[in-house]
């Protein structure tokens, strides 16, 4: 990491300081900085337990992902807070959004630790390149410059070969740098899963992917970096040398804080919530994916709901929500893609939760969509 990772002898209440005074609130002008310490003491103190989910999501398993961005910008929706979950595709999201602090929520635990193995890889490259070469351990044998197209870039990595040393080096890398995570409990779990998780990516390079039975519907991460957006052009967060070091700022600065939390559980939202609320932040973004698919076929969605009342929203407070066209297709369906990805004021979604006007996921995403 940039720095070191101080070392606390005691908890420190979530409600006292929960973020350094360096982070700003609304109408500051300087965007939030987080220390090494309060990043460890917040991943824990938010987190809450962790939940089964029943495949490893190693890369995002969406298609239609860039297809809101047009729809974000013209919107203006940027600063503020971000709300995602899963892996990867969520850098695109704050690339786009530029949040003040962006929070991953996410059931599962192993997504916080592949979260911190993004966190440490993205830090310690300087280039897009080096990253995605860090990324599925294959070494360089030529760099390109920095004004290189990301189709050139990904060929260029994908020429060399998997390296085994390499890899073994990635890995202590990693390893040296969350051991000075002192605040942070990490188990033998944890790091056992750092290992399975950084050897799926070196194994499998740029052809992993979401890790289901039904993985054939679902983009490479080749495919997925290389995804165009309606207009065609290429909008992944590594397409760009000014996206990419948007989002190494941030997690330098410890702005991009992983949490383990239940969309419907009883903490973490609320935490996430109150925190904001004690640095006068709104939430300007909450990528929700698919998530709500699940709540309702577990009986929960109800609680999501409540939970979304105690987040701090505005009426320009949007969700980023993708839906998967393998049942029913959506009527904005584009092309061939296996999902949607729409875009709903969060205002209206409760207005019209209140009103009793969901009945099932397919009301929640055909009504009132941006």
């Amino acid at each position: 990491m940039h720095n070191r990772f101080l070392a606390l002898s005691f908890a420190i209440p979530l409600a006292v300081s929960p973020v350094s005074q360096s982070c700003s609130s609304v109408g500051d002008s300087a965007p939030a900085v987080v220390t090494d310490s309060e990043f460890a003491r917040l991943v824990e103190q938010l987190s809450e337990d962790p939940g089964y989910f029943w495949s490893n999501n190693y890369i995002s398993n969406e298609t239609s992902y860039l297809h809101v961005l047009d729809d974000l910008a013209e919107m203006g929706i940027e600063g503020g807070a971000y709300i995602g979950v899963g892996p990867n595709q969520n850098f695109t999201y704050i690339a786009a959004t530029k949040p003040e602090l962006a929070f991953i929520v996410d059931i599962r635990r192993q997504n916080l630790v592949e979260h911190l193995i993004f966190k440490v890889l993205i830090e310690s490259s300087e280039t897009r390149e080096e990253y995605l070469s860090r990324l599925v351990a294959r070494p360089l044998s030529k760099t390109l410059g920095d004004d290189a197209t990301i189709d050139d870039i990904v060929a260029n990595v994908e020429s060399n070969a998997a390296d085994p040393a390499f890899y073994e080096e990635q890995l202590g890398l990693i390893y040296d740098a969350l051991a000075n995570l002192s605040d942070l409990t990490l188990s033998q779990q944890d790091l056992a899963d750092v290992r399975l998780i950084y050897r799926e990516f070196f194994r499998q390079g740029f052809n992993i992917k979401y890790d289901s039975w039904r993985s054939f519907f679902f983009p490479s991460l080749k495919e997925f970096v290389l995804e165009t957006d309606l207009n065609d052009r290429h909008r992944n967060w590594l397409a760009s040398k000014q996206t990419f070091d948007l989002i190494r700022t941030m997690e330098r600065e410890n702005r991009i804080i992983p949490v383990v939390g239940d969309f419907a559980g009883e903490q973490a939202l609320r935490r996430v919530g109150r925190l904001l609320e004690s640095r006068h932040l709104n939430v300007s973004t909450f990528y929700v994916s698919n998530v709500e698919f699940y709540l309702f076929r577990q009986r929960k969605w109800s609680e999501f709901v409540d939970n979304v009342t105690h987040l701090p929203t505005t009426e320009s407070s949007v969700f980023i929500r993708a839906y998967a066209n393998l049942h029913r297709p959506h009527p904005r369906m584009v092309r061939d893609h296996i999902t949607v990805t729409l875009v709903q004021s969060i205002h209206s979604f409760l207005r019209n939760a209140r009103a009793n006007r969901y009945r099932n996921l397919w009301d929640v995403v055909t009504a009132d969509e941006l």
